[in-house]
Formats: C-alpha cells, structure tokens, sequence
C-alpha cells in the first residue's frame, strides 16, 4: 500500500509518500510545491493543483491522508486562503478517484509523539526515527511524512514503534 501525506499550505504545501512492507513504513519521496508569493491566489492554486497532478501520477497512492487545516478566530483570512488550498487538493484526489483520510494535527501529534501538542520539530524528530532517515529538509515535508504515518497506523491499527 502508498499513502501520500499532504501538508496544505499557499506558500509551501509538503507532500511525503510511504510504502508499506510487510508491516513496516518505508520512504518512497517527500518534498514540497511552492508557489510565488508575487502571484496572483488563482495562479498559486492552479500550481498547486498542477504540481500535485505530477506527484500524483509518479507516485501512484492508493490513499491521500491530508491534514485538516484549523484557523484560529484571529486569523480569518489566513482560513479563507487555506480553504481555497483544500479544495484545490480536494478536486485534484477526486480527478484522480482516490481515498482520501481527514486527519487533525492533534491526532498526528498524539500518535507519532504521544502528545497532543507536540511541536513541528518533536514530529520532525519522530518521523525520522520511524522512517529511518537522518535528515529532512522541509517542516512541510515532515508534517506531510507524519500526516502519511499516521494515516497508516489508524487504518491498521497499529501503534507507533
């Protein structure tokens, strides 16, 4: 089985893709899709989509885990831009007619470092271990892998090694 991790985002959306093995989570790619600030949204959108496409077709998963974008109430319009991410990445799963698994960064935190509020770099940290590598360039690119992991372990329920 692949599942490719989506960390949404305008400026930077992290994807990771793992592969599982006889039980065992191993890296296929990770990476992240970068837009030009400079651009106008609707260009920034279509090459997320177009660049998700590409990801989509080399990769070939059977299961998108997105994590599921909150706002907080003091940044509305930062949750505006990031729905418009989401549905870009919403369309581009079902152009493609693939699972999709929702997934809440408390979940993610809670099952890779077994707390809930974790920070970015405390995931970083777990998801190397797990995955065995010794560096990872892009927080974008990890959130991505642990979005992948964890999509993994609720669907197998499995628990973290």
């Amino acid at each position: 089985m692949i599942i490719l991790g989506i960390d949404p985002g305008l400026a930077t959306t992290g994807f990771g893709a793992i592969k599982i093995e006889k039980y065992k989570p191993l890296l296929i790619k990770c990476g992240v899709i970068k837009t030009n600030a400079g651009d106008h949204i609707s260009k920034r959108l279509f090459q997320i989509h177009i660049d998700l496409l590409k990801v989509i077709k080399i990769i070939k998963p059977e299961i998108i885990a997105i994590e599921n974008a909150y706002s907080l109430l003091r940044y509305p319009r930062a949750g505006i831009i990031l729905g418009g991410v989401l549905g870009i990445i919403y369309l581009t799963v079902f152009q493609n007619n693939l699972k999709m698994i929702e997934i809440t960064p408390r979940e993610i935190k809670n099952s890779l470092a077994g707390y809930g509020a974790a920070d970015k770099y405390q995931l970083r940290d777990a998801v190397k271990n797990i995955l065995g590598m010794k560096t990872i360039k892009s927080l974008h690119s990890s959130d991505a892998l642990a979005t992948a992991l964890t999509a993994y372990y609720r669907n197998s329920n499995r628990k973290r090694v």
